[in-house]
């Protein structure tokens, strides 16, 4: 040791420093621990910051409702205009065909209803929350978040997969690989309850539109935003709320431009899923409805679930919906069949609304948490999420009864 140490003595004044013309026998440059990084702009101010981000979030669902509401102020006559006629023709014809065609869940009744007011929303909103990721918001907006966050469980990062679950839950889910261990389960349990895909929130707006009460959309959202961070703060484990929940990256980013091609290919994959696997699937549940009805089996079954609908002060025909819901979130559309929507008060509407589309995580997104974090974990957040889902709706709707909503 003695020798190899004598060695080094006499080798290091011969050497040669590695970084610039700093003096012999130094390691490091004279100057360290310069960066860039962007200026400080309103979401980084220690009080306006958070509350900016909240608006931020917000907007997008906000100005995708406003769209929507401006395309079927023109798309709504038009579309009446083209299926009328059909269905007043087919409504005489024999058998099934009549009911799946134009029969009260016909595909020429609820049809428009989708392509009027669903389709509308989802294109706004991906292409606004394209805009919120291609151009570096989403990140800023997560850490001006992050305070706010982190006594329910979440991290300021993990807002961008729950913005991202408003597209699609499928994806979102899968993005939550690179959230930290003790906020991923949190993570997955806010965008299984509370992030409202393109196809739940297109379908609302199209049931609310229906009943003329369009004006339910802030309630709505705000007893969703609301209730899920309730929710999250349950099922979040106490290390995701500890203060050692900090961001561990930079704090900020650098806005830039989004090009119009990082937009286009930001939101193209929600847009094509859409048409690809809501549309196809929407139809098939309308038909399937039909049949049920056509054949008497909903009012077999209304009968059977009605006691189910009493506990949330609901009338029977909310139940239909509320099942084929958990299939796909765009069931909540069966809402909006006249009979239906006719049945139910402003405070109905949103309690069966808010029940058919968090009392159950769609199939495919359950089957998603299942093949990411296992069955065992899927399944308890099933039964964690129906047991708050119930809970929440059924106080809401009886509080809403006591007061004569």
């Amino acid at each position: 040791m003695r020798a190899d140490r004598h060695d080094v003595d006499v080798a290091a004044p011969h050497t040669t420093p590695l970084l610039g013309r700093a003096s012999v026998g130094k390691l490091a440059p004279d100057r360290a621990g310069w960066r860039i990084e962007p200026r400080r702009g309103l979401l980084e101010h220690a009080v306006a910051g958070p509350a900016t981000a909240v608006v931020l979030l917000i907007l997008p669902a906000l100005l995708a409702v406003l769209g929507a509401n401006q395309a079927a102020a023109w798309l709504d006559p038009l579309a009446v205009a083209i299926t009328t006629p059909l269905a007043e023709r087919i409504e005489g014809w024999p058998g099934p065909l009549a009911a799946v065609l134009a029969g009260d869940y016909g595909l020429l009744t609820m049809g428009p209803l989708l392509f009027v007011w669903a389709v509308p929303t989802v294109l706004v909103y991906s292409v606004l929350i394209s805009v919120y990721k291609a151009s570096g918001l989403a990140d800023r907006i997560g850490t001006a978040i992050h305070p706010l966050l982190r006594p329910v469980g979440l991290h300021g990062r993990d807002v961008t997969r729950v913005l991202m679950g408003f597209g699609c839950n499928v994806p979102a889910i899968v993005s939550t690989r690179s959230c930290s261990a003790c906020t991923r389960p949190t993570t997955v349990g806010a965008i299984s309850f509370g992030s409202a895909c393109s196809y739940q929130l297109g379908a609302t707006l199209a049931v609310f539109a229906a009943a003329g009460q369009g004006g339910l959309v802030v309630p709505y959202l705000a007893l969703l935003v609301g209730a899920t961070l309730v929710y999250t703060r349950l099922i979040s484990q106490p290390s995701a709320r500890s203060k050692l929940n900090t961001l561990l990256i930079e704090p900020r980013t650098f806005l830039t431009r989004p090009s119009f091609a990082a937009v286009g290919s930001e939101a193209q994959g929600t847009v094509w899923a859409f048409f690809r696997t809501a549309l196809p699937t929407f139809f098939a549940i309308a038909m399937v409805a039909s049949l049920l009805d056509w054949s008497g089996v909903l009012d077999a079954a209304g009968g059977l679930l009605a006691p189910a609908m009493a506990v949330f002060a609901l009338p029977t025909d909310a139940a239909l919906p509320t099942v084929l819901a958990a299939v796909r979130k765009d069931g909540i559309l069966l809402l909006a069949e006249a009979g239906t929507v006719a049945s139910l008060s402003a405070a109905q509407l949103l309690v069966a609304t808010f029940l058919a589309g968090t009392v159950l995580p769609c199939l495919v997104t359950a089957i998603t948490i299942g093949r990411e974090l296992g069955l065992r974990f899927a399944g308890g957040l099933v039964v964690k999420q129906s047991a708050f889902a119930v809970t929440v709706a059924a106080t809401v709707g009886w509080v809403s009864a006591a007061f004569g909503g």
